[in-house]
């Protein structure tokens, strides 16, 4: 599979308002996620876009995706995070993907595409 990446950064109102939702969506499923996989990213990056709402005062949010070899990988720059603030996230990313990381300023989300 060829290699291919997005970049796209969202002002808070429209992160609100699930323009970061539709993207990370848009950008998995061109990179060649499907079904089930799709759907645990999407469960996945909710969370994490959840926990970043909750967790600080946003003003904007930079997201990249990129394919390479056989795993879609989503990062989620935000302003710095004094601490995680939802319960059970790191459960959530172990449920419904095949790798993650966690900074005070950046979340990856790994799903493989097999």
């Amino acid at each position: 599979m060829s290699q291919a990446s997005y970049k796209r950064e969202f002002p808070a109102d429209l992160a609100r308002a699930g323009e970061v939702r539709h993207f990370i969506a848009w950008a998995a499923a061109v990179g060649g996620l499907r079904g089930g996989s799709l759907s645990d990213l999407a469960v996945a990056a909710e969370a994490v876009l959840t926990d970043i709402f909750l967790s600080n005062e946003v003003d904007a949010l930079e997201v990249d995706s990129e394919v390479t070899g056989k795993t879609v990988r989503i990062t989620i720059r935000h302003p710095p995070l004094r601490r995680r603030r939802m319960a059970g996230l790191e459960g959530i990313m172990e449920q419904f993907l095949d790798g993650h990381e966690f900074s005070s300023t950046r979340a990856i989300l790994l799903k493989s595409l097999s």
